[in-house]
């Protein structure tokens, strides 16, 4: 239900493909009608296989027990049980379908962003804002994945037994899916909020290269409390009726001294989807959501002993280390990525960097995830009785056999979770293990982002050096087209030359960008600019002892961009207008510097 993990790679793909199309225009809308086909023609194909499969299986089953009615004597019993392992077999190939169809979708997401430059179609044709189009983004991906539901929906009735009715499974895959999508919207809508209409934090941002991450991190937290309130908008259903249960709940949750803002029903529309879970970090916006399913199914103590189970994430605090752990991948991506520039040249220290933090986000927070699930069970077993937790997950088995022995990512198997509810009943010393365990993993990850942060120092630190040189010469260029008066013009003159003497201080191509930085300025302020001349003097001198095309053609560039900054500069203060908007134009001009939609 939850499409955490292919969302996240989608929206990997569609940020890392940013510049990268091939074929940008109508190809982009054929490509992504051509996928939506080929997704539903799949998913349809594999359906139809494994309906047909199980129907003849179910069709032996039922002549072994007419032939078996009408001969007892013939002993069936083997040729039964290997009839029922083969369908069993089958039914735990089911999720295979799901993660099979995944694949080719995020297959055909990258070939659709990379070569049909799906994010610069909607960036460079549609003209949607950056940190606004997020969705439109992932739009093809969607639409995808809405095309395999038909296939999916297919086999839940036929092979699952699921009494879903057309409209109520997309309702619920639409819901679902959005649930995930939505935070990262709110955060990067609220992103986009903050840095239009917040005065002067635009500079800041094109000043400091950082200092968009450190605001998208601010972000995810603040979002992050107010989430679950947008959440609950989405989910149909409402708060448990009042009554012996509601009171239970309640009463249960004061005596353990855990709070909730409300109990609520999802209604799923399905007697198949059974489950619960809580989000919120702080009380005002935290809820625990039980599914209509699981209230038909379970008594009221076993709808107290998931409740319970719920707790204990609460009380663990298990959604605050869920925050930690999304800060860290930032922080491990921006590690990996500039660790691996040291070694590999270009996109492919990017890509590298990125699959790294795939397998990092896959096993070391699944590995984390199905110990908080563990600790939880522990909670819940303590609070109420190991007998009742259990017999919740035994129900729940007897329901999908294929989940009661196999694990998933963030879950281990329902079989291995009762076995180890009773193995920590009857060995309290295996308690001191799986806590062990839990921050083995908690402790790996700690230690993976500070390794990381540690990478980052260096790169923060010439950040912060050279944002500064560049945060003056922009005020300075600002308060020259406002006419700020003399006074302020040369403080913000001497201001952006110490800057840009202390950015030359970091390496040799810093040094180069301080001489063109102290040439603007100089030639702004009205005086010749020996930045430029020592900056074309450098060029040349690399141009003259370059041992390859690349460095001598880089050398080139270099030149023409002096004399494109000398003629900005002319223009600038001849029209009274803004240097930087006078240069990207003579860039743009001389074919420097690709169109760019901006933001």
């Amino acid at each position: 239900m939850f499409n955490i993990l292919g969302i996240l790679v989608a929206l990997m793909i569609a940020s890392l493909s940013r510049g990268s199309g091939i074929l940008v225009g109508w190809e982009s809308l054929v490509a992504a009608g051509a996928g939506v086909l080929v997704a539903l023609a799949f998913s349809h194909g594999v359906a139809s296989h494994l309906i047909d499969r199980f129907e003849l299986a179910k069709h032996r089953l039922k002549l072994l027990q007419l032939n078996h009615e009408a001969h007892p004597e013939i002993d069936t019993s083997d040729l039964r049980r290997c009839l029922l392992a083969d369908r069993e077999l089958l039914l735990r190939r089911v999720p295979l379908f799901r993660h099979g169809v995944d694949a080719l979708i995020l297959a055909q997401f990258g070939a659709i962003a990379w070569v049909f430059g799906w994010s610069d179609f909607v960036a460079d044709v549609l003209h949607v804002p950056p940190y606004l189009d997020i969705l439109p983004a992932l739009l093809p991906y969607f639409l995808m994945l809405a095309a395999s539901w038909w296939g999916q929906y297919r086999i839940e009735r036929k092979v699952r037994g699921a009494d879903w009715r057309p409209m109520r499974f997309i309702g619920f895959q639409i819901r679902a899916n959005g649930m995930t999508i939505l935070p990262i919207a709110l955060i990067y809508a609220a992103f986009w909020g903050v840095t239009k209409y917040v005065p002067g934090l635009d500079d800041l941002r094109h000043s400091f290269l950082f200092l968009d991450i450190a605001l998208q991190m601010g972000m995810v937290i603040g979002v992050s409390f107010f989430i679950p309130f947008a959440v609950r908008m989405i989910l149909p259903g409402g708060p448990l009726p009042e009554g012996r249960l509601r009171r239970r709940l309640e009463a249960y949750a004061r005596d353990n001294n855990l709070r909730v803002s409300q109990i609520l029903v999802w209604r799923t529309g399905s007697r198949m989807f059974a489950t619960a879970f809580v989000i919120g970090l702080i009380r005002p916006f935290r809820y625990v959501f039980i599914t209509d399913s699981l209230m038909r199914r379970m008594s009221e103590d076993e709808i107290l002993a998931v409740f319970a189970h719920e707790m204990g994430h609460v009380r663990h605090r298990h959604l605050w280390w869920l925050l930690a752990f999304i800060l860290s991948f930032t922080v491990v991506l921006l590690g990996l990525a500039h660790g691996m520039s040291m070694f590999v040249a270009g996109t492919n220290g990017e890509l590298i960097a990125t699959g790294l933090l795939l397998l990092y986000g896959y096993h070391v927070f699944g590995y984390v995830s199905r110990r908080f699930e563990r600790q939880a069970d522990a909670f819940a077993a303590n609070t109420t009785s190991p007998e009742l937790i259990s017999q919740v997950f035994v129900k729940l088995g007897m329901d999908n056999p294929a989940a009661m022995r196999k694990s998933g990512w963030r879950h281990f198997s329902l079989d291995r979770r009762v076995r180890e509810i009773v193995l920590a009943r009857a060995h309290p010393e295996v308690k001191r293990m799986f806590n062990l365990e839990l921050w083995r993993g908690l402790g790996l990850g700690i230690a993976v982002t500070l390794g990381a942060a540690l990478l980052l120092i260096q790169p923060v630190r010439e950040d912060v050096v050279t944002g500064l040189a560049t945060y003056s010469l922009t005020k300075f260029d600002r308060a020259r087209v406002s006419n700020a008066g003399d006074a302020k013009l040369d403080q913000l003159r001497s201001q952006t030359i110490e800057r840009s003497r202390a950015m030359a201080q970091l390496s040799d191509e810093y040094e180069a960008v301080a001489f063109w930085y102290e040439g603007v300025v100089e030639g702004l302020s009205g005086e010749y600019p020996e930045g430029l001349d020592q900056l074309a003097a450098l060029a040349e001198k690399r141009r003259e002892s370059a041992d390859s095309a690349a460095v001598r053609e880089a050398g080139t560039r270099q030149m023409q961009n002096v004399e494109a900054t000398r003629i900005a500069i002319r223009k600038a203060r001849e029209n009274g207008t803004s240097f930087f908007d006078e240069y990207d134009a003579e860039l743009l001009r001389r074919g420097l510097k690709a169109t760019d939609s901006g933001d």
